[in-house]
């Protein structure tokens, strides 16, 4: 059997399918357009090039060896999460793949493991986070990554043939977080909060983000230069206000309802009293535990009612697909009520 290249595999999306992917980066990406934007161009792009070379196949139109290179920084909620949205986004369509690289300080050859039926399909992202903390501890990996990005070629085994062939990553996004400026980003926003949500009330979070923006461009210049020279786009995420965080605890809520049993989706819903004095609840630990805490907090009311119910019958799989709970507020305690259907 013929090796065949990866990239010609598989299919291009449709414009339908690019209004309904970036849209989804939209709504996901609360109070970040300069993310989605630069997403949305990542896919276009690429989206293009997969196009053109489907329908030149006959001329072999190669896919060029030339990934996209971001790099995510500031202080803000969303950088992990932008990094994994196109693989997200795609995944209904058969389409992208995720690989998470890390370095390990007891290799010291600084291997870089990627396979290539993975990283070179169409929509792959490789994500390595924070890469300083990649580079302190295994320089020589953040070395060959660069090497194999500048690059833009992966090897593939020919078994067949008995050969090793060079198969081009032009359709492959690098991700790159840097948690580098946060500190001094806390220290003038936020100095008794977290960094990445916006307390003062004197400061606009336009002149919040012009402040972000200074204090991220001084900060990179600690970042290796091997690694700079390859970027193509550095993203600067933006601080979020109580606004922002109130649009994340929906999603947060909405995530919840897919994993309480994973593949399965219980309804929650809330009385606004309630829902406020949850969310209350989560931003006065928000300092503390992050963006997290919105989900945490959910767990914690409603996850023993809901397991209590499955392990003694009452939710089971005949009636979990119409299983709702409401979540309401009696004087100052909340209260689930479960209708199991």
């Amino acid at each position: 059997m013929k090796a065949q290249q990866p990239g010609f595999a598989g299919k291009a999306l449709t414009a339908a399918q690019l209004e309904e992917t970036v849209d989804f980066f939209r709504t996901r990406l609360v109070g970040q357009p300069e993310v989605v934007e630069v997403l949305s161009n990542v896919l276009l792009r690429q989206n293009a090039l997969l196009r053109y070379g489907l329908e030149h196949k006959e001329e072999k139109a190669g896919i060029p060896a030339d990934p996209t290179v971001l790099l995510f920084v500031g202080g803000s909620w969303g950088k992990s999460l932008a990094a994994r949205l196109i693989p997200m986004a795609l995944s209904r369509y058969g389409l992208g793949s995720l690989t998470a690289l890390t370095a390990l300080p007891q290799d010291p050859e600084g291997s870089i493991y990627l396979d290539p039926r993975i990283v070179a399909v169409p929509f792959a992202v490789v994500l390595v986070e924070h890469i300083e903390a990649a580079y302190a501890m295994n320089a020589r990996f953040v070395g060959n990554l660069a090497y194999v990005i500048n690059a833009g070629l992966v090897p593939l085994a020919d078994e067949i043939r008995g050969m090793v062939r060079p198969i081009p990553l032009g359709l492959a996004t690098f991700v790159f977080t840097t948690g580098v400026g946060e500190e001094e980003i806390r220290q003038t926003l936020y100095p008794n909060g977290k960094a990445g949500f916006l307390k003062r009330r004197d400061l606009s979070v336009e002149d919040a983000y012009q402040k972000v923006q200074t204090i991220c461009h001084q900060a990179l210049r600690d970042l290796p230069q091997e690694i700079l020279r390859e970027v193509d786009e550095t993203v600067i995420f933006r601080p979020l206000n109580e606004d922002d965080l109130r649009e994340v605890f929906d999603l947060e809520i909405e995530y919840y309802e897919q994993g309480i049993f994973p593949g399965r989706k219980i309804s929650v819903a809330f009385e606004p009293d309630a829902k406020q004095q949850v969310f209350s609840e989560a931003l006065a630990m928000l300092d503390l535990y992050g963006i997290h805490v919105l989900r945490r907090k959910l767990q914690h009311h409603i996850d023993p009612v809901v397991y209590k119910a499955y392990i003694e019958g009452a939710l089971t799989e005949e009636n979990i697909e119409t299983a709702r709970v409401l979540v309401t507020l009696e004087g100052e305690q909340l209260k689930v009520k479960p209708d199991w259907g």
